[in-house]
């Protein structure tokens, strides 16, 4: 919180009624200091020099600051209790976590693994709680901050990774530095814990400081960067938004364009019952409008979510819904309501140009679910992307109680990671386009190096780095024939042109029977297109149960196979061609 220089108001002194007051609270919120002060002889907290100052921090947080002798010694923020600066050190002993390696793990943030668990293990705390933080053999707390969990969901040793302290005030911040930067005790001075080494004591202390300081420059810098695409963004964003009303009415036109001209009455009854995320995402995403089809977005809308949109339309006697599993199922539609017997086909998103299309952002392109997805009309052969919960990424779904065994489409798995988000409240509420980072999501989308450097992510970056953290998987729809969910990437058909004995110039085709092709078929097409010698010949080293044929044919002829590929279905996309002669380059 203090890692930048806070705007500070002028100091002025508490009446005798405030003191008491502030005292009063102190207490209530510490007794192990109210034992402390009671104590004949002890140093008061409390003198008649204690001032106090209005605040603001760096990130907008309001509070007062408390000091006697110029030096801070508490702080509240946004109303909580009041806590205590580096000056205060008797914090209740049970309220004190243990860093094992502080000059690794601090001072941004302290993160799992860095915790020390003692005989009796970790206190039984809260998120939320306030609570001290020490150097292991090191008894005076260095830094104050808040639980990010309860202490009993963390397992010290285990390798849970993720954030256990959200730090707030730290030794060598800004906080400090208002005060007359006064050192801890010396360790020599101390009393040390049987297992700690004198000299590793002392350089953890030194390297203590080094870090804040050099980790503070580092976040500021960061700060700076992330300020940058803000402002930008601002000039960016200029056209004219339309109203809630307009972007509702887009919303039903939509879902009538959807029932009717995508779906269909006649493939209803195969499809039906449908999840609310599959009618969206494959359905609705698609017939979107071509004229401002971009600004539909149920999000956008007073609905805001799927379920009432839904729920509305049942109530308006459209469709009629059930509950399965937690997820609200489209379940039959009536297709004699005058909303869907009167709707007009418009162009929709879906009929742009393929160009445009590819240029839409990833991963929206691809949509459907494994049971949903069928044939087109033009006997294109359709691929879709996939993703399957793998590891940490399957606690996200495991948490909103989503089957980890099933895989989705990208619309899917933004729809759980953003109901994971709302479920955990982990929007900035000062930005909301910002996610805070929680230990599990820490697990499923950081980088061990990025651990104690990244406490939040943009809502389009967190999703790509979660759908890259799960199982890719895709759905191929061969022309006539089922869907096919398989793992991986989908693979391409490879051209390549060679040349063999000094100076004639083949042209090798593989792949062509993952996309359902035949061979022999290929082979006499090729044969009458190019009227040229066409052979086959197994590749060496695939399998027996699936295996895959070479296909030669004499001459240069990457335009005859690309046409032939192109007219049996095969997706430009996925066409790779190489040329190896020497006379032009990689395709």
């Amino acid at each position: 919180m203090f890692k930048k220089q806070p705007s500070i108001k002028n100091y002025s002194a508490l009446k005798s009624s405030d003191r008491r007051r502030f005292q009063s609270d102190v207490f209530d919120s510490y007794p192990t200091i109210k034992e402390f002060h009671s104590v004949e002889g002890a140093p008061s907290f409390f003198t008649e020099d204690l001032q106090k100052a209005k605040f603001s921090s760096h990130i907008d947080d309001l509070g007062l600051v408390y000091a006697m002798d110029n030096s801070p010694t508490w702080f509240q923020v946004n109303g909580t209790e009041p806590i205590p600066t580096g000056k205060i050190i008797l914090i209740p002993r049970k309220d004190v976590l243990k860093l094992e390696h502080a000059a690794n793990e601090y001072p941004l943030d302290l993160m799992i693994p860095g915790l020390v668990a003692g005989s009796e293990g970790l206190p039984n705390l809260k998120a939320g709680d306030l609570v001290a933080i020490c150097i292991n053999g090191y008894k005076y707390p260095l830094a104050v901050g808040r639980m990010a969990l309860d202490t009993s969901n963390i397992a010290v040793r285990s390798g849970m990774k993720g954030k256990a302290v959200n730090l707030i005030h730290v030794y060598q911040d800004c906080l400090w530095a208002m005060g007359d930067k006064s050192e801890p005790p010396n360790l020599e001075s101390i009393e040390r814990s049987e297992d700690s080494d004198d000299e590793e004591d002392d350089e953890d202390v030194d390297d203590l400081a080094h870090q804040t300081q050099s980790r503070l420059t580092v976040e500021e810098q960061k700060d700076r960067h992330q300020d940058i695409p803000e402002e930008d963004s601002a000039h960016v964003e200029e056209k004219p938004q339309l109203s809630t009303n307009d972007i509702d009415q887009l919303v039903k036109d939509t879902f009538y364009q959807a029932l009717v001209y995508k779906l269909t009455k006649g493939h209803s009854p195969e499809l039906l019952p449908m999840s609310a995320s599959t009618l969206y995402s494959t359905y609705m995403l698609p017939s979107r409008p071509l004229v401002n089809g971009s600004e539909v977005d149920v999000k956008k809308s007073s609905w805001k979510k799927m379920q009432k949109f839904l729920k509305d339309m049942e109530k308006a006697g459209v469709c009629k819904l059930k509950d399965r599993k937690g997820e609200t199922h489209v379940v039959s539609i009536n297709w004699s309501h005058e909303a869907l017997t009167t709707a007009k086909k418009y162009k929709t998103l879906a009929s742009k140009p393929s160009n445009a299309a590819e240029k839409s952002a990833l991963p929206e392109a691809s949509t459907g679910t494994p049971g949903a997805a069928k044939k087109e009309a033009n006997g294109a052969t359709q691929i879709q992307l996939y993703y399957k919960p793998k590891k940490d990424t399957a606690r996200i779904f495991d948490a909103v109680k989503k089957d980890t065994k099933q895989a989705y489409n990208s619309q899917e798995v933004k729809n759980v990671l953003m109901e994971y988000v709302e479920q955990e409240n982990l929007i900035d509420p000062q930005e909301k386009r910002m996610i805070r980072i929680d230990p599990i999501l820490c697990d499923a989308v950081l980088k061990k190096e990025e651990y104690m450097t990244i406490d939040r992510l943009q809502r389009d970056h967190l999703l790509q780095r979660f759908l890259d953290q799960m199982q890719r998987m895709h759905m191929i729809t061969l022309p006539g024939k089922e869907p096919i969910l398989r793992d991986g990437s989908p693979r391409n058909v490879l051209i390549t042109l060679e040349t063999r004995q000094g100076r004639k110039t083949m042209t090798k085709v593989t792949g062509v029977e993952w996309y359902g092709l035949s061979v022999d078929e290929v082979c006499k097409d090729l044969n009458r297109r190019c009227a040229s010698s066409v052979t086959a010949n197994p590749v060496h080293g695939t399998s027996p149960k699936n295996p895959q044929q070479e296909i030669m044919v004499q001459g240069p002829q990457t335009k005859h196979v690309t046409e032939l590929l192109l007219s049996q279905g095969v997706p430009k996309k996925y066409i790779e061609v190489v040329d190896k002669t020497g006379k032009g380059k990689k395709k």
